[in-house]
Parts: structure tokens; sequence; C-alpha cells
């Protein structure tokens, strides 16, 4: 199925939900289709960029001013997100986004073609000490990857020896793939290891014994306490993937990108069972949101006639 009959396949599922305006944007901020006024996009793009870690099936909303409308920006699919303006019941309206998720979803971004990746320099996060990936070898515990990369080397061999060395010991041999997390203090701040093993037929024992930490300054103990169960889940995934010989290094960067974003978010966003709101928390990005939907209101098309001429060229 071609990217465009998609894309009007989800405008006409959101017909139900009656919206006034719909985007179709990529992690970028790029518009892949939309019948937004060029003067919204900038906007919309700012929010598609600073949420775009959100998990699939999260959304965000924001009120209209005076008005019964709502700014949804949903992500439907990795890398793949809707973006609406509708007085539609949220209830309804999170069940249409869960409905074209489960019928579009995979089909549009097999749809999107890849985009070639820019080297970028992620963005250090005072709260976050250290993300790293450890792993046991033959002489002894070792850093393979680490976030941020100014670490000094006595800090990351500090870490690897600590995470492998405390939880090692729990290990219930008699599992192929044994695995183990708890909270530790550090002398740099309060972590999270989650311990795991990586198969290696040459190796004693089949395997080799690795670490994913998540380091954070000690006065924020509180906020690792309460994301605990979302650190887990997000540490058990990288080291899914590391067992599937996913490349560290990029896995590491993006699991450090997303603990610093979920500590912006609100505890709220991670406790509810359906699709969960993350609520913005920087000031500034919802003062412009307020602004610009006021333009939005003023300038939305009749139509829903999408636009595709406005997506960049890859």
């Amino acid at each position: 199925m071609e990217m465009k009959e998609v894309v009007y396949k989800i405008a006409e599922e959101l017909n139900e939900i009656r919206p006034t305006n719909i985007g179709i944007l990529d992690a970028e901020g790029h518009f892949i289709a939309s019948n937004f006024s060029e003067s919204s996009h900038n906007l919309i793009s700012r929010i598609v960029k600073q949420y775009s870690s959100i998990p699939i099936n999260n959304y965000i909303k924001q009120d209209l001013p005076n008005s019964n409308y709502f700014l949804y920006m949903y992500k439907i699919a990795p890398d793949v997100f809707i973006v609406c303006i509708t007085e539609t019941q949220e209830n309804l309206v999170l069940r249409k986004f869960g409905q074209i998720t489960r019928e579009y979803g995979s089909v549009l971004l097999q749809s999107l073609q890849p985009t070639p990746k820019k080297p970028r320099k992620i963005p250090e996060d005072e709260r976050i000490i250290a993300i790293t990936f450890s792993k046991a070898g033959d002489l002894g515990p070792a850093a393979v990857s680490w976030m941020p990369k100014s670490l000094t080397d006595q800090d990351i061999f500090e870490i690897a020896a600590k995470s492998l060395l405390i939880l090692g010991a729990g290990f219930d041999r008699s599992l192929d793939l044994h695995e183990a997390s708890s909270v530790l203090p550090f002398s740099q701040g309060i972590g999270m290891v989650y311990v795991f093993s990586i198969p290696d037929s040459r190796a004693r024992g089949k395997s080799h014994d690795a670490a994913i930490t998540v380091l954070l300054q000690s006065e924020y103990r509180k906020a690792l306490l309460e994301r605990l169960e979302l650190f887990e889940k997000g540490a058990r995934m990288v080291a899914e993937k590391i067992q599937k010989r996913v490349q560290p290094d990029s896995v590491i960067e993006k699991f450090y990108e997303y603990v610093s974003n979920s500590l912006n978010q609100k505890v709220e966003a991670f406790t509810s069972p359906q699709a969960q709101k993350v609520i913005p928390t920087d000031f500034e990005l919802k003062k412009a949101m307020v602004k610009e939907v006021k333009r939005i209101q003023v300038e939305h098309p009749k139509s829903l006639d999408l636009d595709f001429s406005r997506r960049r060229k890859r």
C-alpha cells in the first residue's frame, strides 16, 4: 500500500472524531501530510521533536483557549505521529487512535523511506551521572558503552565493578538467561542496576554477566524510585537488543535520552494502564502552544484535504 493511500485512509478514520485539522509527522518534526496552516508548522514540529521519545500509544493533550477544542499529539508507530484538533470526547479520540495504530501503524512505518541519520551530539543531563552497559570478561568487569562520554576512566570502572560484582552473586545459575535488578547506593549517587546474561558458547558457563546501570544524582532518589518500573522495563529492552547483537553505543545513547525525557515528565504520565498522557512541563513550550493554538483556531481550513507538498525531500 502506497504511503499516500495509507495517510488518506487514516484521515478517513479520523473523520469519525470530527477533527478540524490533521497532521502526520515523523520524529524530526517533518510533515508527511497536513492541512494545518503554514503559520502553525513551527509550533507543531517543535512539540513533536520535544516529545518524540515517548512510547507508542502515548499522547499529549492541550486545550484551546476559549473553546471546547483540544490539540492532540499521538504516537501511532515508531517515529510516526498524528497531530489533530477536535472537540470530541477524549475516550473516543483515544479509542480511534488505538484502532489506527493497530490497523495502519506498521503499514505506515514500512511506507516511510529511511532517512540517513547525521551524527548528532546528545545534550548532557546534569541529573544523570551515567547510563552504562558493563560486561564481565576474563580480566574482570569492564564498561563497554556509556553516556555521557565525558565520564572518567575511574568513574566508568567503579560503576562497572559495583554493578556486576554486587548483583552477580545473586544469579540463579540453573537458568539459561538469568536477570535481576536492584537499587544501589554508589559513591557518586543513587543507581538502578539491571543485571542479565549474554549467551556465548565460547565463554566459561556459556554466557557473560552484564549490567545496565542508571545512575542519578543522590537528590533524585525519589524520582528514581517513582520511575523504577519504567526504567527496569527500559533496561530490559536495552538488554534484549544487546543480546541480539545490536550496536550498544546507539542503544545506550537512546536510553540516556529516554531517561532524561522521563525525568522531565510528571509521574502521572506512567501510571495509567491505558493510553498514557504525557504532561508537558516546559513552561516556554506551553506558552508557545497556547499562543499559536489561538492562531490555528482562526486560520484552520474548512476542508480536510491533505497537502503532501510540504514534506521535506529525503
